[in-house]
C-alpha cells in the first residue's frame, strides 16, 4: 500500500508582497526622480542646499523674472540658489549683467548670512549660560568643540569675535568687483567671485575653484572670519553688535586688494550707486520678524 505523502501549500505572505511591491515602486520612482532631476538643472548639495542650473542667459532670466521687486524675493522660506552663472553670462552688456548678477547673488547673500549668524547665536547662547554658571550639556560642549575647532579659536570669547556673518551689500559689492560682475573667466569657470586664491598656489592653479556660487559665498565669509589679515575687521564688526554698517565695515578690508585705500573707496561708491543697503535692511526686518516669530529661529 502506498504512503500518502503530505504535501504543505505555501502559505501566502500577503504583507511580504505589499512590502515588496512597495519597495519596487519606491525604488523605480527613486530612479525617475534622479533622472528627471537632472534633466530639470536641479541639485542638492551636501548641506542640504536645492542649487539649480541654467544652459544660458535666456534661462536665466525666465528664473528671475519671478522676482522683479526686492519684496518679492523668497528670503523668508529656503531658497533655490543658482549654482553657477551660464557660459555666456559674460556676454552681456554690463549694466545688464550687474542687474541680473545682484539678483542672482542676493539669495545666496542671504542663506549664507543666516546660516552664519544662526552659528554665531548659538555660541552667545553658551557665553550666556556660562556667565550665569550654568552647566553646559554635552550637545553645547558639543558646540562649542565645533566652534573653536571651526573658527581655529582657542577661547569662547576669540570665537565670538571670530564667528558672524558679512553685511549683504558689502558682500555682494566685493563680489561685483572682484568677478566684474560676473564677466571674469574664474567666476564663469570656477565659481570663484570673490578672488579667492589658494592657499599653495601653482603653476596655472592660483586660485580656488568652487562647485558653486554658494560654496564660494561660504568661502568667502570664512576666510573674513578666520585669517589673520582681517583681525580688525572682525573686531569692528563685533563691536557693531547685531547689523554692523557696511561702510565702516569696508574701511577694515585694506589688505583684500593691492589697490588698498582705493579699494575701500570702491566699495563704498558701489554700495551707493547700486542701492545695495536696501538688501541690509530687508535683511535686518527678516531678522527682527523670525526672532520675534514662536519658534524664534533662523532656518
Amino acid at each position: 500500500m502506498r504512503e500518502k505523502r503530505l504535501v504543505l501549500k505555501p502559505k501566502t505572505n500577503l504583507s511580504g508582497v505589499i512590502f515588496i511591491v512597495l519597495f519596487a515602486i519606491a525604488f523605480i520612482f527613486g530612479i525617475a526622480l534622479l533622472v528627471f532631476g537632472k534633466e530639470r538643472g536641479y541639485y542638492v548639495n551636501k548641506n542640504g542646499v536645492i542649487l539649480y542650473s541654467v544652459k544660458n542667459v535666456h534661462e536665466l532670466k525666465e528664473r528671475l523674472s519671478l522676482y522683479k521687486y526686492i519684496n518679492q524675493y523668497p528670503l523668508q522660506v529656503e531658497p533655490y540658489l543658482l549654482k553657477s552663472f551660464p557660459k555666456d553670462f559674460s556676454h552681456l552688456r554690463a549694466k545688464e549683467r550687474k542687474k541680473l548678477f545682484i539678483k542672482a547673488l542676493l539669495p545666496i547673500a542671504i542663506l549664507v548670512n543666516k546660516q552664519f549668524r544662526n552659528e554665531h547665536r548659538m555660541f552667545e547662547k553658551i557665553a550666556e549660560k556660562i556667565k550665569k554658571g550654568e552647566v553646559l550639556s554635552r550637545v553645547d560642549r558639543e558646540i562649542l568643540n565645533y566652534g573653536l575647532k571651526k573658527y581655529k579659536c582657542h577661547t569662547l570669547k576669540e570665537l565670538l569675535i571670530k564667528s558672524g556673518g558679512v553685511p549683504v551689500s558689502l558682500l555682494i559689492a566685493q563680489a561685483g568687483i572682484e568677478s566684474g560682475w560676473g564677466k571674469s573667466r574664474f567666476a564663469i569657470q570656477y565659481n570663484n567671485i570673490y578672488g579667492i586664491h589658494r592657499k599653495h598656489p601653482k603653476p596655472g592653479k592660483i586660485v580656488m575653484r568652487f562647485k558653486s556660487l554658494y560654496s564660494a559665498t561660504v568661502e568667502y565669509v570664512l576666510n573674513l572670519d578666520r585669517s589673520r589679515a582681517y583681525r580688525r575687521f572682525r573686531l569692528a564688526r563685533y563691536r557693531m553688535g547685531d547689523f554692523p554698517n557696511p561702510y565702516k565695515l569696508a574701511e577694515f578690508l585694506t589688505l583684500y586688494s593691492t589697490k588698498r585705500n582705493h579699494y575701500i573707496h570702491l566699495i563704498q561708491r558701489i554700495i551707493t550707486a547700486n542701492n545695495l543697503v536696501a538688501y541690509d535692511k530687508k535683511f535686518e526686518s527678516i531678522v527682527v520678524a523670525e526672532n520675534a516669530s514662536p519658534n524664534n529661529s533662523l532656518e
